[in-house]
């Protein structure tokens, strides 16, 4: 393991951060973020050894258990592992109707050629519906662009965005809980988000969620982008060819990350249009006009 103290985390707050952003990391203690720094900072291999730890752990706590996955590149690396134990595992898609086409050949090659134990995970609404009565989902975090939104009601407050939880979150507990599933593997990274981060720093790699009545197992927590496609090129593990274009895979409507509005006007350019006029935003159409 990594020498903490050659890889400490400054404690300080930064000028770049928000009040709710301190307001987070002031429920850790500095013995939980030099941890957290030392197991981030491991050597590929001994990430690679660790994910393998974990899951031996889950499943030696657990016998019904799945893996939630949407076909990014991370969730398929947790696929990938798992299925060393259990080649039948369940498999877990929540689609939520707005998924980028790639994606969705993407699923379609590998339930065949893995021979998946594939189930679909439906919502019960659309993410039209969503927005009409709640908005676009927006940041977690209340950044200027968020509160501009607030004000024109094209948003919700919520941190977690209800298209989000409509679409994925809910149909996939509901899938779990008919099925009797005990513990979920997650493709969850520690970089992939602020919020993320934090997670992994309170709860770990293996934890029951009280909210959603579950186990969640985290192999890959501690490993970083570079660590996941390292694992995919040594593996020979196909790719999602969406990562051709973008470097985020999810749903083609989301303006929920940092770079939505690039990925989706090189992806769809008139859906972003459509979304970039209900937001407010001039688009090059609106000073071009219809040609």
């Amino acid at each position: 393991m990594s020498d903490s103290s050659e890889h400490g985390i400054m404690l300080g707050f930064n000028e770049t951060e928000s009040k709710e952003e301190q307001t987070i990391k002031r429920c850790y203690t500095p013995e939980m973020l030099t941890k957290f720094d030392a197991l981030r900072n491991l050597p590929y291999e001994e990430k690679v050894k660790m994910a393998h730890e974990i899951i031996r752990e889950a499943l030696g706590r657990f016998k019904r258990v799945a893996v939630a996955c949407s076909f990014g590149k991370d969730s398929v690396v947790v696929l990938h592992l798992v299925r060393q134990y259990i080649p039948n595992v369940l498999v877990v898609f929540s689609n939520t109707g707005v998924e980028m086409k790639e994606t969705l050949k993407y699923r379609d090659l590998l339930v065949k050629e893995w021979n998946l134990n594939y189930v679909e995970a439906k919502p019960k609404t659309t993410f039209w519906e969503i927005v009409k009565k709640y908005g676009y989902p927006s940041t977690r975090f209340m950044t200027k662009e968020k509160q501009w939104l607030l004000r024109l009601g094209k948003t919700s407050s919520n941190s977690i965005p209800k298209c989000c939880e409509l679409l994925k979150e809910k149909p996939s507990r509901e899938e779990f809980k008919r099925r009797n599933i005990e513990c979920v593997f997650f493709g969850i990274r520690w970089d992939e988000s602020y919020n993320r981060k934090w997670t992994i720093i309170k709860y770990g790699t293996l934890f029951y969620h009280k909210g959603h009545r579950i186990w969640k197992c985290y192999p890959i927590a501690y490993w970083s982008d570079l660590d996941t496609w390292t694992y995919i090129e040594q593996n020979n593990i196909p790719i999602n060819e969406a990562y051709e274009k973008v470097d985020r895979v999810g749903c083609i409507v989301c303006t929920a990350y940092k770079g939505w509005d690039k990925d989706m006007a090189e992806l769809y350019p008139a859906l972003y249009r459509k979304i970039a006029r209900d937001l407010g935003r001039p688009t090059l159409q609106d000073f071009l006009g219809d040609i």
